[in-house]
């Protein structure tokens, strides 16, 4: 494969997790897409499948197009990153692509259905969930570090957390948990070399999954009225990877329209 000619110079962003028209990580590419970023998407099709809502087919070659129309370099890179070599790869397209990475987004996720609570959650289940997610955002955010070639202090990470506890999903919640940790402890290390590091925590979000009781008892139940959307955690991030948030790093930043403050 060869690199894709810029035209002009364009920071470059990796953005796990990319699998639905409705989800987050769609919202994040048309965000930084429209806000003069080139992007590689990355998602893992055959996790979509075993979920009730199943495989959103074509949503990557759609969100390709999208981007391409308001004038990115996209490319798509399925990758299961529960594997450390998946991580590697995905890397090498990016640079193959595009040279130097400038942001990486993850938002990707593994959440079984029926993983459980305490009681219930099988040693195989705890690991899937600890490998895809904070597992893999530890060596995602590590490879990206040792790559990262400047300029310095334009260097970009956001993670994604979840609001806690979470009754019923233990293996979640901590994995979760320890992507919260990873990212702050990450943030230290990495402030050096002048990249921050943030994680964002963008509560209950209508990406497909809630149904339409759901939707109004969230609605009704939020400080602001109705449910998150993942238009509202884009803008987040791309604030976050932009240059005016270059004093911000090692943070956990609640963008819940205030559904957090329930818990007060």
């Amino acid at each position: 494969m060869t690199s894709i000619p810029a035209a002009v110079a364009r920071p470059v962003a990796v953005v796990t997790g990319v699998s639905r028209r409705g989800g987050i990580a769609a919202a994040v590419v048309r965000k930084l897409a429209a806000s003069g970023w080139d992007i590689l998407l990355t998602g893992w099709p055959a996790y979509d499948e075993t979920l009730s809502w199943g495989r959103d087919s074509g949503a990557a070659d759609e969100l390709l197009c999208e981007a391409t129309a308001v004038g990115a370099r996209a490319v798509y890179a399925p990758a299961d990153l529960g594997g450390a070599d998946a991580i590697v790869a995905v890397f090498d397209r990016a640079q193959e692509a595009f040279g130097s990475v400038t942001a990486l987004v993850v938002v990707h996720n593994y959440e079984s259905e029926s993983s459980g609570g305490l009681l219930d959650v099988t040693p195989a289940e705890f690991d899937r969930s600890m490998a895809v997610n904070p597992r893999a955002t530890l060596f995602l955010m590590a490879e990206f570090a040792r790559r990262f070639s400047g300029p310095k202090g334009r260097g970009r990470i956001v993670t994604f957390t979840s609001g806690l506890p979470l009754k019923g999903n233990i293996a979640y919640a901590a994995s979760k948990g320890a992507i919260e940790w990873i990212t702050v402890s990450g943030a230290a290390e990495l402030a050096g070399a002048g990249i921050t590091a943030n994680a964002v925590n963008p509560g209950p979000n209508d990406t497909g999954w809630m149904d339409a009781e759901l939707l109004a008892r969230h609605a009704e139940q939020s400080p602001l009225g109705r449910t998150g959307k993942p238009d509202d955690a884009a803008e987040l991030v791309a604030f976050l990877c932009s240059e005016q948030s270059a004093w911000i790093t090692g943070q956990i930043l609640t963008s819940d329209g205030g559904w957090s403050t329930l818990r007060a």
